[in-house]
C-alpha cells in the first residue's frame, strides 16, 4: 500500500500555503510536525479533496486520487481538527449517523460501532448525550468515526489538541496500535504526540518539508551543530527548532 503525493502545491494568490511537497508513504505512522501555518492543515486537506490543488499529484496505488474519487474516499478516515457535534446525540447514536453518511450498511455499522466503542473505552458512556461528554471522550470518539469502514488511509490533525496529559497519553495509544496495518498521518504541533509513536517523522515549515526520518536518525542530523538544548540532553524539540532556526534565516 502506497500514498505517493509528488510536487504538491497549494497557492492562495502569492501566498504558497503548500509548495511542491513531495513524499511516499507507505503503512506505517507518520508524525508531521510544524508550527501553525506551517502547511499540515493545508496538506491534510488536499489528501482529503476538500480543496483543490494548485499543482501537483496525490497517487494511490499509483492511481491518481482524483479518477479514483468515491472510492478512493471510502478508503480514507479523517479526524478533523475541529468537529461539530449533534450535543443530543448519544455517542452511540452519532457513530451510526456517521456509518450512515459513509453508506456502510446497517448490519454492518452495528458491529463495527460496537467494535470502536470498545476500541476507544466509549462503551461504557455510549448511551450518554455527546454534550456531556469531556474533551478526552469527543476526541476519542472522534476517532471512532474516523476509523468507521476500516480505512486505509488515517488521517489525524492535531487529534490531542486540548486534552489534559492523562487524556493525550491515552490517545496516543489508541493511535500507535494503528499504524500496524495502515498509512496513519498525525499532524501536530506537539513534538510529544509524535516523539514515542511515530515510525517515521516530517518536520515542516512555510508550506515545505524540511526534514524526514525517524527520530533517531534527525537526532544523528543534527549532533554537533546544536550547542543549547531544551532540557540539557539532544531531544526532539532541539532538532525541530534547530531546522526551523535554519529555515528561517535562509528566509531573510
Amino acid at each position: 500500500m502506497e500514498l505517493k503525493i509528488d510536487g504538491l502545491s497549494k497557492h492562495y494568490g502569492d501566498k504558497k500555503a503548500l509548495d511542491h511537497f513531495t513524499v511516499t508513504f507507505q503503512e506505517g505512522l507518520y508524525g508531521i510536525l510544524g508550527a501553525n501555518g506551517a502547511g499540515k492543515s493545508t496538506l491534510m486537506n488536499l489528501i482529503t479533496d476538500n480543496i483543490r490543488r494548485t499543482s501537483g499529484e496525490i497517487l494511490f496505488n499509483g492511481e491518481e486520487i482524483l479518477k479514483l474519487g468515491k472510492k478512493f474516499r471510502t478508503k480514507v478516515g479523517y479526524m478533523p481538527q475541529q468537529q461539530g457535534f449533534y450535543d443530543q446525540f448519544s455517542g452511540r447514536a452519532f457513530l451510526h449517523y456517521i456509518a450512515e453518511l459513509k453508506e456502510i450498511s446497517k448490519k454492518q455499522a452495528k458491529v463495527q460501532v460496537e467494535e470502536l466503542l470498545k476500541l476507544v473505552n466509549l462503551d461504557v458512556d455510549a448511551h450518554r448525550k455527546v454534550g456531556g461528554y469531556s474533551g478526552g471522550m469527543k476526541q476519542r470518539l472522534l476517532l471512532a468515526q474516523a476509523l468507521l469502514g476500516n480505512p486505509s488511509v488515517l488521517i489525524l490533525d492535531e487529534p490531542t489538541a486540548g486534552l489534559d496529559p492523562k487524556e493525550r497519553i491515552r490517545l496516543r495509544r489508541y493511535i500507535h496500535e494503528l499504524g500496524k496495518n495502515k498509512i496513519v498521518l498525525l499532524a501536530t504541533h506537539i513534538v510529544g504526540d509524535v516523539e514515542s509513536i511515530a515510525d517515521q517523522i516530517l518536520l515542516m515549515q512555510s508550506g515545505s518539508l524540511v526534514k524526514m526520518g525517524t527520530v533517531e536518525e534527525l537526532l544523528e542530523s543534527v549532533k554537533g551543530q546544536v550547542k543549547e538544548t531544551v532540557t540539557g540532553t539532544l531531544s526532539l524539540e532541539d532538532v525541530y527548532l534547530h531546522y526551523l532556526a535554519e529555515e528561517e534565516e535562509m528566509a531573510v
